[in-house]
């Protein structure tokens, strides 16, 4: 791709991802408002902040990539790096702590589960392991002709966006 279709590219990755969490987190709170016992809406509301969590990472890594692109660099600092190594271990911990938060609002909500709020928790909270493989692991969404391109091709998922980023060497970092 050229430089002018990556940066358009990258340009509406991180607005799309961005719109994205917010529409997300504002779906939420109206429907959460509309029902009124917030106690109902903890897992829900703790599986959004995860999806919300990872596409904001996502916002900043397209972000990034579209700086580097206009100062024709390819390597982001080896802070970043890092920061993302840290974010991909920190996202896991936050995904398998999902249980703590049900017992959590068991315990806030008289010892009665609210089925409705565990199960489209854990739906939503599928979403976010969806999104950190996509991300972090290997690409699950094939929106252009060149992603499409690459499947037919190779006969096998590409690596994540972020997670090839990971693979690079940092020296000089702490």
């Amino acid at each position: 791709m050229d430089t002018l279709t990556l940066a358009r590219r990258y340009r509406h990755l991180w607005t799309g991802e961005a719109a994205s969490a917010a529409i997300f987190i504002i779906l939420l709170i109206t429907a959460a408002l509309r029902e009124g016992h917030w106690v109902n809406w903890i897992d829900r509301a703790y599986g959004v902040g995860i999806v919300a969590w990872i596409l904001v990472q996502a916002v900043v890594f397209w972000r990034w990539k579209l700086r580097l692109l206009a100062q024709e660099h390819r390597a982001l600092p080896p802070e970043v790096v890092l920061r993302f190594r840290w974010f991909k271990h920190l996202n896991w911990v936050l995904i398998v702590g999902f249980p703590l938060v049900v017992l959590a609002g068991w315990l806030l909500a008289g010892r009665r589960l609210s089925r409705a709020d565990v199960g489209l928790g854990t739906l939503i909270l599928l979403g976010a392991v969806l999104e950190q493989i996509n991300y972090y692991y290997y690409q699950l969404m094939y929106d252009s002709r060149y992603d499409w391109r690459y499947l037919m091709l190779h006969k096998r998922l590409r690596i994540g966006s972020i997670a090839k980023m990971l693979t690079q060497r940092i020296s000089g970092a702490g």
